[in-house]
């Protein structure tokens, strides 16, 4: 009898071991960090992965309450108990719900919720290292507050020829390799573009288009700044400013309408009349006219970067 006893207590232990089952994860939504217009970072942790392995971890959040895995997430490695998530692609001023989620073979766990309310867009800001404003234009392009090798807004720069990367002292047809060449729009073409050459992958020359949407959408004043600097001044929708300093342009050794034209390259050819020669640029005189109009490419412009 006491055998069986025994045989009873072992069946009984061994059918309550087998059936405790796995459960799904239990998660902490700790707090959210680094709110900016675009981005925001979660910390979070798995406190207990439920009896089973976990295979997939991050945060989910949503513009409505209660956020799951069908919605926005991400999925982080599983290496460790805390965890921080990156949110990115954010809207200005919006309120997000967010929860960090597991999940192993039973299910999904999820934390508490957060919500958290992302900033004003960004109008001034740093992207590789050059500073740029936002002016509220339709498609949203960034201008940078300086040109090509200057390190300030009152500076003028470098001259270019159109479609070069190197200055020079010099500037005339035949030094200039572009002339007379067929080449397409080379906005962020490191091989032309100056502004992608100079200042990184993320900063482009502007089209001839964005150039037209900057005069189109800005309101124009000619100006002389506190250090004597004359240039063009734009105010965008947004009423942000940025300033463009009156260089003329460069033929020969000689710089010609410096202080009574501001002249912009774009990276658009000029195919429409004229033969191989020719850029379109952007220009401002001090009478406060300005247009888009087209220049032999081998003289020497100023060049003002953008970026997305």
């Amino acid at each position: 009898m006491k055998k069986y006893s025994i045989l009873f207590v072992l069946v009984a232990t061994l059918l309550f071991s087998c059936g405790k089952d796995a459960e799904k994860p239990t998660v902490v939504t700790d707090q959210v960090v680094d709110i900016t217009s675009t981005s925001a970072k979660v910390n979070a942790k798995v406190e207990n992965d439920g009896g089973a392995e976990v295979t997939a971890r991050g945060v989910c959040w949503a513009t409505t309450q209660n956020p799951t895995v069908e919605d926005n997430k991400t999925t982080d490695d599983t290496d460790t108990e805390n965890f921080i998530s990156e949110l990115g692609g954010l809207e200005p001023q919006t309120t997000y719900y967010v929860r960090a989620y597991a999940t192993n073979e039973v299910g999904t766990g999820y934390g508490e919720e957060i919500s958290f309310t992302t900033s004003e867009k960004e109008l001034v800001g740093v992207i590789n290292g050059f500073e740029y404003f936002d002016l509220g234009l339709p498609s949203g392009l960034k201008w940078a507050s300086h040109n090509v090798g200057a390190t300030s807004m009152y500076e003028m720069g470098d001259y270019f020829a159109w479609g070069e990367t190197k200055s020079k002292d010099s500037f005339d047809a035949g030094n200039c390799f572009t002339y007379g060449v067929p080449i397409e729009d080379f906005s962020g073409n490191e091989e032309y573009d100056v502004a992608t050459a100079a200042w990184g992958l993320t900063w482009r020359m502007p089209t001839e288009t964005e150039m037209r949407e900057l005069k189109d959408n800005c309101t124009w004043e000619w100006i002389m700044l506190d250090n004597g600097a004359w240039g063009g001044m734009a105010t965008g929708p947004n009423g942000n400013q940025i300033f463009f300093p009156a260089g003329g342009f460069k033929t020969g050794v000689t710089v010609d309408f410096i202080e009574a034209e501001a002249a912009y390259w774009t990276s658009t050819p000029d195919n429409n009349e004229h033969d191989l020669g020719f850029g379109t640029f952007f220009y401002l005189y001090n009478n406060n006219t300005c247009n888009i109009g087209w220049m032999s490419r081998y003289v020497g412009l100023l060049v003002r970067p953008v970026s997305e």
